[in-house]
């Protein structure tokens, strides 16, 4: 069987709960696949409504785990923790499922390697939803916070700082495969999340080193949206606001398009050991400059020497 038949939508999603905060054990003769639903704050809160995370998150994974009893096996269990749930699976032999998973993640172990599986980008769109969906329950944020400058509500997708490949690869499918355009990424990198050197200064080096957040406006993410209950119904009330105050759907991120607007200054952790060797010691005055660096398709028309110098 080939692993792109064998990829169908029950598959995708877990795919995407994986590839956001999956990990993979195989010690002792015993395999677990552990996947963890983070959330940062008791309470989620959109423009008028208020959840409490943890019981909504609770409430939404047991269809969550029914589906993907069905489809392993197995009866994953629900692991309770203060600012986490995690849904383990364990398998006492190598079975398909298990083979199939390593398979589609390429045989790495854990979320800040994993990559976004290429027979994902080959397969059809309803495929590509149920994968964008698993990521997003897993690593998404639907918050009244999320507002850029204009005061437009915007989803953000987290991918943590250690996987640099990421980032590109999601907003490919996204933009590409799925029509949802990308407001931006907002790297993990000195020059986006310190350009006035204020954390370097007061000592607290490192500081910029969080995850990469994509972030999407609301009404163009209702395309995918979520399964985690409260994640959709701030998604819906947040779309619905930008859809009345705003007349113009979001444009798609186009780097060909891009010009400088203001440099930013040169920070003196651009060398950190914490940044992949590929732009390590580069200085960048804008995300899109660090998107091109990482492998954006959008970027190909650029001239990397002319336009990034």
């Amino acid at each position: 069987m080939l692993v792109l038949d064998y990829l169908d939508e029950d598959v995708a999603y877990l795919l995407g709960l994986i590839i956001a905060r999956g990990t993979f054990f195989d010690e002792g003769g015993v395999k677990k696949l552990i996947i963890t639903f983070p959330f940062r704050n008791l309470v989620a809160i959109g423009r008028d409504k208020q959840f409490d995370q943890r019981q909504s998150l609770l409430a939404s994974l047991h269809p969550v785990r029914e589906r993907l009893s069905e489809l392993s096996g197995v009866e994953p269990r629900i692991v309770q923790r203060t600012d986490e749930i995690d849904v383990v699976f364990e398998f006492a032999k190598n079975t398909m499922f298990w083979r199939n998973l390593r398979l589609l993640t390429g045989n790495k172990t854990n979320h800040y390697e994993f990559e976004v599986p290429e027979e994902v980008f080959k397969a059809k769109e309803s495929v590509q939803k149920e994968f964008i969906r698993g990521y997003a329950d897993v690593a998404g944020s639907a918050r009244w916070a999320n507002r850029d400058q204009n005061d437009r509500a915007r989803i953000y997708l987290d991918v943590l700082n250690r996987n640099w490949k990421l980032p590109v690869q999601l907003c490919r499918l996204l933009q590409d495969h799925l029509s949802i355009p990308v407001n931006t990424i907002d790297w993990g990198h000195p020059n986006m999340r310190d350009p006035e050197l204020r954390d370097y200064n007061a000592g607290r080096r490192g500081n910029w080193a969080r995850e990469h957040q994509i972030k999407i406006y609301a009404e163009a993410f209702e395309k995918a949206g979520f399964y985690i209950e409260h994640k959709q119904e701030i998604l819906n009330e947040l779309a619905d606001y930008n859809k009345e105050t705003f007349d113009k759907y979001p444009d798609f991120c186009r780097p060909s398009e891009k010009r400088i607007r203001k440099p930013k200054m040169v920070h003196p952790e651009e060398n950190s050991d914490k940044l992949p060797e590929r732009i390590r010691g580069k200085h960048f005055d804008a995300y899109w400059q660090i998107c091109c660096y990482m492998g954006c398709c959008g970027c190909r028309k650029l001239t990397l020497q002319s336009k990034l110098a």
